[in-house]
């Protein structure tokens, strides 16, 4: 069974070296390396474009695609799906780092039939590639994955809801990843897609072994702040079981007013005020959103100089 691997790239060569590399390691043979290049704003980083090519010429599972112009995070993972050719595929960061038996390991797992996601639990990084132990152990328990059992999901969505499955460690049906498009308007876009395969019925498997590495680092591709409005204005648009609907609110409402804030900053006033009106609205907050509702009625200006 062919896996693709698809990477994602726009400036950083030496970790982008690091992470194919960490895929020709792989155990499991049978794979294709789809890299995706954006470009700048004054054309494709040079020394990026030259290497791939290389590779592309050397490697025949190695492709090389240049997008014609910048389709930012999400669509250029929604490019990675379109070149790849994989029946399973993953997309990780060109900073990341996947184990020699990540693929190897899932597959094993997918053999079993029906699964149309797979993944495993991970380690942090810094940027020379050391394991953060400590960051590992605490930031796995806050994704809910230290005491996840090995093996199939019972509960697909509630997993989900804990936002325990990791982009970077996932093996994914590619023909859901053409159904279900990633929001090219969110940096963390993967979260509503998970959600979508799990509400509507999709099988998840989990490898409870560290399989992949994810790093952390300033000149991550969400560094600059997620679009948590966008994704909140998204997820809480996608019908869940009335059983999930306390698991759906206590995730929405953890999230909602800084949510809000960065609408107002943005100058989405409409959905900043949809937000407040939600039934989302942590109850407990409501002191805050009569202050987030005064500051809404401001001026742009002292919107921006407030928040």
């Amino acid at each position: 069974m062919l896996i693709s691997i698809c990477i994602p790239t726009y400036s950083r060569l030496e970790y982008l070296k690091q992470s194919v590399q960490s895929c020709l390691d792989q155990t499991y043979q049978n794979i294709e390396i789809c890299v995706s290049q954006d470009p700048k704003k004054d054309g494709p980083d040079p020394d990026i474009m030259e290497w791939c090519q290389e590779q592309a010429q050397k490697l025949p599972f190695f492709t090389y695609n240049l997008n014609i112009e910048n389709l930012g995070l999400a669509g250029n993972w929604n490019e990675c799906v379109q070149i790849a050719s994989g029946k399973y595929m993953i997309i990780i960061g060109d900073d990341d780092i996947l184990m020699p038996d990540f693929i190897q390991s899932l597959v094993d797992i997918l053999d079993s039939g029906g699964v149309d996601v797979a993944f495993s639990n991970q380690y942090f990084i810094d940027e020379k590639g050391q394991i953060l132990h400590a960051y590992t152990q605490e930031a796995n328990a806050t994704y809910h994955r230290t005491n996840l059992p090995h093996g199939r999901i019972s509960d697909a969505v509630s997993t989900v809801l804990n936002n325990s499955v990791p982009m970077s460690a996932a093996l994914i049906r590619r023909d859901l990843l053409l159904k279900h498009n990633f929001d090219t308007s969110l940096n963390t876009p993967e979260f509503e897609v998970f959600l979508k395969i799990a509400v509507n019925g999709g099988i998840f498997v989990y490898h409870a072994e560290k399989l992949a590495c994810y790093r952390v680092h300033s000149l991550a591709a969400t560094s600059g702040g997620l679009t948590i409005d966008k994704l909140l204005r998204n997820v809480i648009s996608i019908d869940v079981p009335a059983r999930y609907q306390k698991q759906k609110y206590e995730f929405v409402s953890s999230k909602l007013i800084p949510g809000i804030n960065m609408s107002l900053r943005r100058g989405d006033k409409a959905l900043a005020l949809a937000f407040m009106n939600s039934q989302y609205y942590p109850k407990n907050k409501m002191h805050i959103r009569l202050a987030q509702a005064m500051i809404s009625a401001l001026p742009s200006w002292a919107i921006q100089r407030i928040l």
